[in-house]
């Protein structure tokens, strides 16, 4: 009996609330439908054209690389594999004949990203019943810097942005359906979301609440059977079957890149699932964990920053709206399931997303997952602001409801959007990971081995090779690669065919290596008389291998080259043979427009830091063979290389090609070291009573320790103090004639 009450109340619920909400009427639409389509059209063109002048015209850096080197020859790029993306890609790249591969893949970012806009556009216009705000709403956020930067450049996040807007407009469209057009509804919803799994992971957590609204409604509120509820899921499972790709790619392609072995059902659910980041929602592999709190506080200052705040106060004024009744009920339901969708992202996201602090590049990692949930409150702002419009016109004026002052409103917003974002967002003249490529590639000897560790090298350098054929004869290989237990069966044999793999690669002393694993000294001793072997960035920073006992890396442009140490009489020699890194070749990226967190400033910084690398070299021998007869010719080499590397810095400050920011660090370590090459130099000619040249050399010694003194503070380490001081004591003095300075 007592079942039987909770079900009558129940039932006198959601007929109150029913007529209820047919005495409170939906707001009449600013717009007619015929207006509307015409606005969605005018957004899409306007869009398309934007992005299409401003995008790359060559390979953007960061993972774009990785996905079109996978995407060429259908091969699976990393966790979860993104196979929708890829295969799109790959489609791309077949059947459009003209462009670079990366431009090809980039037109599909811009095509997405004018989809983006007119789905948020769509869904402010059903929602809150104004397609003028709805333009101006989907024209602010589409423009902005962030949303803008990832529509131009082939990767996935203007694919996902699209979908997170796109489920948003199927659960209006599932609210609003009728009793006979639900499991039409349920179904076109589910492929959406399988679809939207098969190309970004993080779009789950707009679908659980969704799903779960689906599930109630159909089984509960219209009691449709399990057998309807089983074909709707079939309809989600068949928007997944694009994760077929994945096995695909590894029984019937042979991809010259590719991530893992598919050849077993476990092997594709771990990639699938991430497992090898800890899960879907960790950002880097690794044990550090995020918190809910700093995440959340990051969220909403990224956002205010890059949308402003009104996007927050409309939406506040839209809660309001649905706690009190003034609002019609299917848009609090169709609001409220927007709320939770935000909501669902932030305690699942916020909670796992394990980048601590994020500064520099990391922070611009962290920026793109931000990019979901601020759909979801751009869109909630865009609603709030029709709601206040319709409050404001009821209450003040109501030509604040009169759509051609409105649309001015919204050509005035989009414009200035247009503007204030339009030059940081050009990157139609954008080639630096070309030009990365072109200052290294060409100048290597043939059949080269190219040992690269990061998105940076590893992924410009490989898209070069294979997909615009600079130097193909270059066989570029990932570190991360050699330690994965799939690659010696499924690349080695295939991509790396010449090159001898002797097992497992691990970064292990030999002393620690089981049988069948090998660390970089084991690789370079079964290569190096076969092939020059290069590395590109850093060997790995756990690399513990005994390989420096017997290999030296010589400064070669942007990279090193690995040669044996038996082999070296006089590396100062060597060094002199090698090519060095000219500024002048290669645009530089200005720094007003690249912050630290792109990749553009991540390059620059390799660029300076390369500068130094020869000089550096010279000194850390000179240490070790200080007591050797060659101790002078390695310091005056050591001083002249530095030279060259400050002059270049010097020249391009003084033609505006660099900030201060850009140089500080580099130029400061070397000021240092061409103070202490001057000064031991200094000591040497001292004794051997050369008047000239020691004035000379003193010159040299307190110019550069000043800069080094002037600039220190920079380098916020604590151990330079000491050396700071006492070279102060150094340069108050009017002579150094009398000074003795050792290594």
């Amino acid at each position: 009996m007592a079942v039987k009450d909770k079900k009558m109340k129940k039932i006198a619920r959601e007929k109150s609330g029913k007529a209820q909400s047919e005495l409170i009427p939906e707001d009449e639409p600013v717009t007619t439908v015929l207006e509307t389509k015409i606005g969605a059209v005018f957004l899409f063109i306007l869009s398309c054209a934007i992005y299409f002048v401003t995008m790359f015209p060559g390979l953007p850096m960061g993972d774009s690389g990785e996905f079109m080197v996978t995407a060429i020859d259908f091969g699976v790029a990393h966790p979860p594999g993104y196979p929708l993306f890829t295969t799109m890609s790959y489609l791309a790249i077949k059947l459009v004949p003209f462009g670079t591969p990366a431009w090809r893949v980039s037109l599909l970012s811009v095509l997405f990203g004018a989809l983006f806009n007119v789905t948020v556009y769509y869904v402010i216009s059903l929602v809150g019943k104004n397609s003028v705000v709805g333009i101006m709403t989907a024209g602010w956020i589409g423009f902005s810097r962030l949303f803008w930067m990832w529509s131009i450049q082939g990767e996935i996040f203007s694919l996902n942005n699209f979908f997170c807007a796109y489920i948003m407009l199927r659960a209006y469209y599932f609210e609003s359906c009728s009793k006979e057009n639900i499991l039409h509804e349920a179904r076109m919803s589910a492929l959406t979301c399988g679809l939207s799994l098969s190309n970004q992971h993080t779009s789950v957590l707009f679908i659980i609440p969704f799903a779960l609204r689906v599930a109630y409604r159909v089984l509960v509120i219209e009691h449709k059977s399990i057998k309807d509820a089983f074909n709707i899921a079939l309809y989600g499972i068949g928007g997944m079957a694009w994760y077929l790709q994945m096995p695909i790619s590894h029984f019937l392609f042979t991809p010259r890149v590719t991530w893992g072995d598919f050849g077993s059902i476990s092997t594709f659910l771990k990639h699938m699932l991430r497992l090898d980041y800890g899960s879907s929602f960790k950002l880097v592999a690794g044990d550090t964990e995020g918190t809910f709190v700093s995440n959340f506080v990051a969220f909403v200052k990224d956002s205010s920053a890059e949308l402003s705040v009104l996007p927050w106060a409309f939406g506040l004024f839209l809660f309001y709206t649905i706690t009190t009744n003034v609002s019609h009920n299917l848009f609090k339901t169709t609001v409220k399931m927007f709320l939770a969708m935000m909501g669902c992202y932030f305690a699942v996201f916020c909670s796992l997303a394990n980048i601590e602090n994020p500064v520099g590049l990391s922070r611009g990692v962290l920026e793109r997952f931000w990019m979901q949930p601020s759909i979801g409150l751009v869109i909630l702002g865009g609603i709030g602001l029709c709601k206040l419009l319709t409050f404001l016109s009821e209450k003040v004026h109501p030509l604040l409801k009169n759509k051609y002052i409105q649309l001015a409103l919204a050509i005035l917003v989009i414009s200035v959007q247009i503007k204030s974002n339009y030059e940081e967002n050009d990157e139609s003249d954008n080639w630096y990971a070309y030009h990365y490529a072109q200052s290294i590639l060409p100048h290597l000897p043939e059949n080269s081995v190219m040992l690269t560790g990061g998105d940076l090298p590893t992924n410009v350098f490989r898209y070069h090779t294979i997909c615009e054929q600079m130097r193909p004869d270059v066989r570029v290989l990932d570190m991360q690669f050699m330690a994965a237990d799939w690659f010696r069966d499924v690349l080695a044999p295939t991509t790396f065919a010449g090159i001898e793999i002797p097992g497992v690669y691990r970064p292990y002393k030999t002393s620690q290596l089981k049988k069948g694993q090998y660390n970089l000294k084991g690789f370079l001793d079964a290569n190096i008389d076969k092939h020059a072997i290069f590395v590109c960035n850093s060997v790995r920073k756990d690399e513990l291998s005994d390989y420096e006992k017997y290999y030296m890396k010589i400064p070669y442009r942007t990279c090193k080259r690995f040669v044996k140490k038996s082999d070296v009489v006089n590396p100062a020699e060597l060094v002199e043979t090698t090519p060095d890194t000219v500024l002048d070749e290669w645009p530089m990226p200005d720094i007003r427009k690249y912050e630290d967190r792109t990749w553009e400033h991540a390059l620059k910084v390799a660029y300076l830091n390369s500068l130094s690398e020869k000089g550096t070299l010279m000194w850390q021998e000179a240490v070790a063979h200080k007591n050797s007869n060659n101790l002078r010719y390695l310091l005056e080499h050591g001083a002249l290389l530095h030279a060259k590397g400050v002059q270049q810095i010097e020249s391009a400050i003084a033609e505006g090609r660099l900030e201060e920011d850009d140089w500080q660090h580099v130029y400061t370590i070397m000021a240092k070291n061409m103070g202490h090459f001057c000064m031991i130099l200094h000591t040497m000619v001292t004794e051997e009573g050369n008047e000239t040249r020691r004035l000379e050399l003193e010159e040299c010694g307190r110019k550069y320790w000043q800069i080094y003194v002037d600039w220190a503070g920079i380098l916020r380490d604590k151990s330079e103090i000491a050396l700071v001081n006492e070279l102060r004591k150094y340069l108050a003095l009017k002579s150094f004639k009398n000074l003795r300075f050792n290594i």
